[in-house]
């Protein structure tokens, strides 16, 4: 799992050069036909990513004294649409708060019965020229309702995105160097929780959550 980490802090610093690098490496080439090429197959991949998928949710263990290797992981399931957005489906709740403060145990107790929810995901797209599909990930929060001090309360949670966390990403590769086909990586960051409109806590960075698998 420490490849998922270092692969979320490298991936955006390296995208912004590696287009740049890859024209210059042959000056001879024409490189109006280099980027039509690159153009093209952005969009190659971009289409061929809209599917849904299948794979793993990991998530930091509570117990956990490592936070780069020791993961709890479930089956998981999400959908790349075809208007450059992603659906996290069935996420379950109790999975965002995970590290919500000790003083906030009985409010965690009433989201993680609050069963499953589904994340909005949008994105940007941008692209490792010879290399995978690599996306800006924009969380849309979610909101549900919970039952807590025996009165009914609205939840929500927000999560951080590519302008503030450099870290957070999804990743799409048509085929790697194992041959493994049609694979992608989801990472995200809960970041506060909110009851009825009022901050209640916010969690520490490294609570992040990725999921990991292929296409069905």
């Amino acid at each position: 799992m420490k490849l998922f980490k270092v692969f979320g802090i490298l991936a955006v610093l390296m995208m912004t050069v590696s287009l740049t690098s890859c024209l210059k490496s042959d000056d001879s080439d024409d490189l109006e036909k280099k980027w039509e090429d690159w153009l093209k197959q952005v969009d190659t991949e971009i289409k061929a990513s809209a599917g849904s998928y299948e794979g793993k949710l990991y998530s930091l263990s509570n117990e956990s004294t490592d936070t780069e290797t020791k993961l709890d992981s479930i089956a998981a399931v999400w959908k790349f649409n075809n208007d450059s957005t992603i659906d996290l489906l069935n996420v379950p709740a109790e999975l965002l708060v995970k590290k919500i403060p000790e003083s906030q145990k009985t409010l965690q107790e009433a989201v993680a019965n609050a069963g499953n929810v589904n994340i909005h995901v949008k994105l940007a797209y941008n692209y490792y020229y010879c290399s995978p599909l690599v996306m800006y990930v924009y969380p849309e929060y979610v909101t549900f309702p919970v039952n807590y001090e025996n009165e009914t309360h609205q939840i929500k949670i927000t999560f951080w995105n590519s302008d503030r966390a450099t870290g957070t990403f999804a990743k799409y590769m048509m085929k790697d160097d194992t041959g493994y086909i049609h694979r992608s990586i989801v990472e995200l960051y809960p970041e506060s929780l909110y009851l009825d409109d009022k901050l209640q806590a916010q969690f520490t960075a490294n609570a992040y959550l990725i999921w990991h698998g292929a296409k069905k």
